[in-house]
């Protein structure tokens, strides 16, 4: 089957990743979940689809924990975008080994490691065959990688934005919660913004909504989940100008 989108953002949740335990990411070639992620990434391209690919870096340091013993927001926000890179460093080590063609960007310079993104040469990148991977959020604090990931799909003119993460969709309450919890199959980007859904960031809606960027949430432990999206599949939570809201 065909893919929908011939380029996507992918947005992949630090929790999936290793853990530093003892200076080495310990599990790393252990760890099923993102062997899988990985195949899939190398399978899509193979495919044709274009990929970019934004890493969170929550499984090594989280902004906000470090507010709370009295590290600046700025000072843990810079760290927590050096922490996406280590994750991309070692990501990208990982797909080169697997054959795939990838190439590392920062929103930050960092000449002496990888490039530093510019869209219309990731964009060559992507047209080249190339998986680009993109390091440093957007470069500044108080915005996460999501927004991170609505901008440079924008910047790059992606036909979506595909976010993996530890839940399976959108739900139209808290499903930790209530038990009668409904997963959202398809929503628009206002029922979102008027909720104040919290499984996006704001502002990364607000982007998405004005440049029509559709946007994919589902859990990264689905059984080939980016290949189901990719290919046109009915997987987790769909948000669009569209929206059904059911």
């Amino acid at each position: 089957m065909g893919s929908p989108y011939k380029r996507v953002v992918i947005k992949i949740s630090g929790n999936v990743l290793f853990n530093f335990d003892h200076g080495t990411a310990t599990e790393i070639d252990a760890d099923d979940a993102l062997t899988s992620l990985l195949t899939q990434l190398l399978t899509c391209q193979q495919q044709g689809v274009e990929l970019l690919v934004i890493f969170g870096g929550g499984n090594i340091c989280r902004g906000k924990e470090m507010e709370k013993i009295g590290i600046s927001r700025i000072t843990a926000d810079n760290i927590g975008m050096l922490s996406t890179l280590i994750n991309s460093l070692v990501v990208r080590e990982k797909l080169s080994k697997m054959g795939a063609k990838c190439v590392l960007t920062s929103a930050f310079a960092v000449t002496h490691i990888c490039k530093q993104f510019e869209p219309f040469s990731a964009m060559h990148f992507l047209s080249e065959g190339c998986l680009v991977i993109c390091a440093g959020g957007t470069g500044n604090p108080f915005v996460t990688t999501d927004s991170a990931a609505s901008l440079r799909g924008i910047q790059t003119n992606c036909d979506a934005l595909i976010k993996l993460t530890n839940v399976s969709g959108l739900f139209d309450k808290d499903p930790n919660a209530f038990a009668d919890a409904k997963m959202l199959k398809s929503v628009d980007y206002d029922y979102c913004l008027d909720n104040q859904s919290n499984i996006f960031d704001l502002g990364a809606f607000s982007q998405c909504k004005s440049r029509n960027l559709p946007i994919h949430i589902a859990s990264y432990s689905e059984p080939e989940v980016l290949m189901r999206i990719v290919n046109g599949g009915s997987v987790g939570t769909k948000i669009s100008k569209d929206g059904t809201n059911t």
